[in-house]
């Protein structure tokens, strides 16, 4: 009997019954980590530490996955809609968010890129407290990273966005609420050599 239970645990696990979910990209595919630096603010008392970090790092999970998904894992780029980042802004915002795909995300570069390698991933979250309850909170984001092309010969493409968000708490979580944001795209290309006289 415990030989039949035993073997049925191990069935479940072979079979994936055991494994965590996780958003961890593919093997192959770079994987985005900010560096962040988290601050807090407060009405009242100053916030605790491990107040910043739980609510700070909640905001900084959302934007690792985020921009795995608009920047980095070439297989979630679908559509080019990215329904599934829309998701983290408020209604108003989504609206916005739709007409700023080119500055949110990868944009119409995501069909000409074959892979995608972040050097710069900074975030200063600040996190501000009303009453000892998280409210509301800005985060300003740096973002770098260098695209390989799908078309042989293409010079690499150079990535730099720079962003603020302001996000408000609500039952479900973080969300944006407003944002600025711009981003640049540039064909990474080599210096000429200088030619012997």
């Amino acid at each position: 009997m415990v030989v039949i239970v035993v073997l049925a645990a191990l069935i479940a696990n072979l079979a994936g019954g055991g494994k965590k979910k996780t958003n961890t990209p593919p093997p192959g595919i770079a994987q985005v980590k900010f560096v962040a630096s988290l601050k807090g603010a407060s009405d009242a008392k100053p916030p605790s530490r491990g107040a910043i970090n739980t609510q700070g790092g909640e905001i900084l999970t959302m934007l690792n996955d985020w921009y795995e998904q608009a920047f980095v894992d070439t297989g979630r780029f679908g559509d080019g809609t990215f329904g599934d980042i829309a998701k983290n802004f408020t209604d108003s915002a989504k609206a916005q968010f739709t007409k700023d795909l080119p500055t949110l995300t990868i944009g119409d570069a995501r069909t000409e890129v074959k892979r995608v390698d972040p050097s710069t991933q900074t975030a200063t979250i600040t996190v501000y407290f009303s009453q000892g309850k998280p409210t509301y909170a800005i985060a300003a984001v740096h973002f770098v990273a260098s695209a390989t092309m799908k078309k042989s010969g293409a010079y690499p493409l150079k990535i730099d966005q720079t962003v603020t968000y302001d996000f408000q708490k609500t039952g479900q979580g973080w969300v944006v609420s407003y944002y600025t944001a711009k981003q640049s795209q540039n064909s990474i290309v080599p210096s000429p050599s200088a030619s012997a006289s």
